[in-house]
């Protein structure tokens, strides 16, 4: 956990009650420095703002907000959600992070990253972050060990209910929560920007519109009776959901006399999570093209400042964002950096010349498919023999290839892709083991974070956020884990078993370290979900949790391995969600 004694004063002042105004680090005036407050919604694309041509859509205040500050119109992400937001946070393109894929850890950013929140927090800034994290479950990975002061809310790629459930704090500690999830956020954001005594750095990232679609009847009802189809109605009504919360949110800092010296910063986090309305822009939710990863992005400035109101039509990218903060407060910009600082535009200037790049997520990183574009071209690769060209100031629909009609411009771009995007990636990055020793709170081995062996799989195909084991047998399932020096744990089993009579279970990290238990049958119901159209991602259950005693770790272990002597069948035999570890003061 990256710490200092500038992040220990500024969690004391945020938490605590009144206390005196503490001059940042390197301010050289009176004037204190800006806020910032970062809002994020997730699988919103570029078609989904009334501003933008929509007319099935209403978003006021999401265009009141873009329309006031800097508009960037060509603004590029990631095709999908935890690169994206791994980039945002690093000013580097996702590759070099480790953040390459959405689960089974290959979502984590490298802790050697430092991300703006540190860098903001190292200049007395205090740090919090509510919603969606998805860039690591646990530490040195985890918000509270990436800069955040405070966080509430969740680390996986989406949360599975939005009016029930349990978030995490900046400990890693459960919070349960009844009520809207959206509105929660909202809430918990304006509280920490009202009582700040000192500059913050405010990022809330609300899952919304990511499925599974849920949202309160007012709004639901508003867009079925526009006679779109109920999944679209659903997702329209989540955006107008957001929408009411971002206002609701600036006149609460409105009200605090904050908003005028609140940098406000609104994106969304890749393309449209359907087949909807996008401009006219081709792709969706996962690709490369432009309708994929051209965002809504806008940056309002302190009152006053000239680029206020103004549009910028010069590519940019989520790589930017960390520069462009930094410089914006008087800071110098690290050396290392893919972003750019968008000053230069702010105050009428020019940046230099350069391509932006976007590139698929998997489960390995291999350079393909992907995309660059630069003032006018943009190209294509699905592989290292398929490519694509388009102009896009004649073609921004992406209509005409123009690859073999291009000549030397079309292989010059693909060489240039192909150097540039064969030496960015970090495999070593990717995917790292657990690391029990280094969280405050407990460690929690979630399912889809493991691998599962032998007939023992996941409950979906793949393992996304939320899933779980089922049919473990002989052969379990194990996460690989990182000991630095010897613990004992306390270990508490989330699961279900649907069998005739107790199970045995046991967890492991050598043959000398294990613990075992008989597992009671429980037959745990799947709960009940307010979804608008059947959901893709696995259905929440009330799991039953069990203490099986305490475990012994030793250093350098490296697996941690679930498993039971008898394997039953997959709807009656042992269903495992999550193993929690809790270490024990000696």
């Amino acid at each position: 956990m990256k710490t200092s004694m500038l992040g220990l004063l500024c969690l004391l002042l945020c938490t605590c009650g009144p206390a005196p105004t503490v001059q940042a680090v390197g301010e050289m005036t009176d004037a204190p420095r800006p806020n910032v407050l970062f809002i994020l919604t997730d699988d919103q694309g570029i078609g989904d703002l009334s501003l933008h041509g929509n007319d099935s859509i209403s978003t006021p205040n999401m265009d009141a907000l873009l329309q006031s500050g800097a508009k960037f119109d060509r603004f590029y992400v990631s095709p999908v959600c935890a690169p994206t937001r791994a980039s945002f946070l690093s000013g580097l393109y996702h590759p070099r992070t480790g953040a390459v894929f959405v689960t089974r850890r290959r979502e984590t950013m490298d802790d050697g990253v430092v991300t703006v929140a540190e860098h903001l927090q190292q200049l007395g800034y205090c740090t919090g972050l509510y919603g969606k994290w998805h860039n690591g479950a646990t530490f040195p990975y985890h918000p509270g060990g990436q800069g955040f002061d405070e966080f509430l809310g969740f680390t996986l790629g989406h949360f599975n209910d939005y009016f029930r459930g349990e978030l995490r704090d900046e400990h890693d500690e459960p919070v349960p929560f009844a009520g809207d999830l959206t509105q929660l956020l909202t809430d918990s954001a304006g509280y920490f920007m009202e009582r700040s005594r000192q500059p913050f750095f405010c990022m809330l990232t609300y899952q919304a519109p990511h499925t599974p679609v849920q949202v309160a009847d007012r709004y639901w009802e508003r867009k079925r009776a526009q006679g779109l189809s109920d999944y679209n109605a659903g997702i329209y009504a989540m955006v107008e959901s957001v929408d009411d919360r971002i206002g609701e949110l600036l006149e609460r800092l409105r009200a605090a006399g904050k908003l005028d010296n609140t940098i406000v910063v609104f994106a969304t986090d890749n393309g449209p999570n359907g087949d909807r309305y996008r401009m006219g822009l081709k792709g969706t939710k996962g690709q490369v093209d432009e309708g994929s990863v051209r965002v809504p992005f806008g940056i309002k400035l302190p009152a006053g400042h000239p680029a206020n109101g103004e549009v910028f039509n010069t590519p940019a990218a989520h790589i930017d964002l960390l520069p462009t903060l930094l410089d914006l407060l008087g800071e110098a910009v690290p050396q290392g950096l893919d972003g750019v600082s968008l000053k230069p535009l702010l105050e009428g200037g020019q940046l230099p010349e350069r391509y932006v790049y976007a590139f698929k997520q998997g489960y390995d990183y291999t350079g393909y498919p992907g995309s660059m574009r630069n003032e006018r071209y943009l190209y294509v690769a699905e592989d290292s023999s398929h490519h694509e060209l388009y102009d896009l100031i004649e073609d921004p629909g992406q209509k005409h290839n123009i690859y073999t009609a291009a000549g030397d411009t079309g292989m010059q771009l693909a060489a240039h892709y192909r150097d540039f995007a064969l030496r960015i990636g970090r495999p070593e990055l990717v995917a790292p083991p657990i690391a029990l020793t280094a969280s405050p709170g407990p460690v929690r081995l979630l399912a889809h974070e493991g691998e599962p062996r032998g007939r023992t799989h996941f409950r979906d195909t793949y393992g996304w956020a939320n899933d779980f084991f089922v049919d473990l047998g002989v052969d379990g399932a194990y996460w690989p884990v990182e000991v630095t020096e010897e613990g004992t744990y306390t270990v508490t089993v989330q699961y279900r078993l649907d069998a005739d009579g107790p199970q045995n279970i046991v967890i492991e990290t050598g043959p000398d370290q294990q613990v075992q238990a008989a597992l009671p049958v429980a037959r745990i119901p799947q709960l009940p979900v307010a979804d608008r159209v059947p959901r893709k991602e696995v259905y929440p259950y009330a799991w039953a949790e069990q203490s099986l005693g305490e475990l012994t770790v030793r250093a350098g272990s490296e697996r941690l391995t679930v498993r039971t002597p008898t394997q039953i069948g997959e709807e009656t035999g042992l269903w495992i969600k999550s193993i929690t570890l809790r270490r024990v003061a000696r």
